[in-house]
């Protein structure tokens, strides 16, 4: 696996960059080309942010085609072209964080999450740190000063500016409200006035973790909670809302087992047909 901790030369992806870099990728253009510069209207350095942001996002492969969740999403019959509806931010977080492309989100949403729920720039970077030193990305080489670009890009990903420049308040995923900045040099991961993600968009995230599997492990289902800032009350409380939607799925608490079952012959695809359609 390949771990990226640079590429998106400290810009935050802005609202509309997926919807530009898609269209330009459709015209199987390079982005090493020079005139992307003119096509997309902005710098170099952009250019390449945005094509490491279509990456990291999954709307473009390795190769640089455009995949069927870039299609979906952003094409001329796109279900959500212009990125207006929260719950396709959310789907595009989750793809973020389970993309294994930009290291950083998985790392921080999941594993460093894992370990607490308010932290310090410095506290994140000792994390980052300490996974290298546990071998945790193979023979990627630790970079004090990319580390620190890397985190600083995830905070004006996810926390809303002090400052009032439209530059910082267009980061794309800033209305999820997921990171709050607590005061001086503490965040925290938000749980209580984060937006609320359509239990469809959860179902489907749950699909695509658990792939054929009837019977979802539980840890699974926790890490995704973890991903979406859910308290373990908010976790049953969505699984609720699926059951009613899908009275074959369910989650069973009982006799200390804590199963969740899909009965229901549907699939990851037919799940977000199914929230975009209604």
């Amino acid at each position: 696996m390949k771990y990226t901790f640079s590429g998106h030369e400290t810009f935050q992806c802005k609202s509309l960059w997926l919807k530009k870099g898609y269209d330009y990728a459709l015209s199987n253009k390079s982005f090493n080309d020079a005139e992307a510069v003119v096509a997309l209207g902005v710098g170099k350095n952009m250019v390449a942010s945005i094509k490491f942001w279509l990456r990291a996002f999954d709307i473009i492969d390795e190769e640089g085609n455009i995949t069927w969740l870039g299609h979906y999403i952003l094409g001329d019959n796109g279900k959500d072209q212009f990125l207006e509806d929260t719950n396709t931010l959310w789907l595009l977080h989750f793809y973020l964080v389970s993309n294994h492309y930009a290291t950083i989100y998985r790392q921080l949403f999941i594993n460093f999450h894992k370990e607490r729920k308010d932290f310090s720039k410095v506290n994140l970077f000792n994390f980052i740190k300490r996974q290298f030193a546990d071998h945790s990305f193979g023979s990627t080489i630790f970079n004090e000063n990319t580390i620190n670009k890397d985190i600083a890009t995830f905070l004006k990903m996810y926390v809303t500016p002090d400052n009032c420049t439209f530059d910082d308040y267009a980061a794309l995923l800033l209305n999820l409200n997921l990171v709050s900045h607590v005061e001086r040099e503490l965040y925290e991961f938000n749980y209580t006035t984060k937006a609320d993600v359509d239990p469809l968009i959860f179902l489907y995230a749950i699909k695509a973790v658990a792939g054929n599997e009837k019977v979802v492990e539980y840890e699974k289902l926790l890490e995704l909670s973890l991903v979406f800032c859910m308290s373990q009350n908010e976790l049953y409380e969505i699984f609720n809302k699926i059951n009613q939607l899908f009275p074959t799925i369910s989650f069973d608490n009982s006799a200390g087992e804590q199963l969740f079952t899909i009965r229901e012959n549907i699939t990851a695809r037919d799940i977000l047909d199914k929230y975009y359609n209604k």
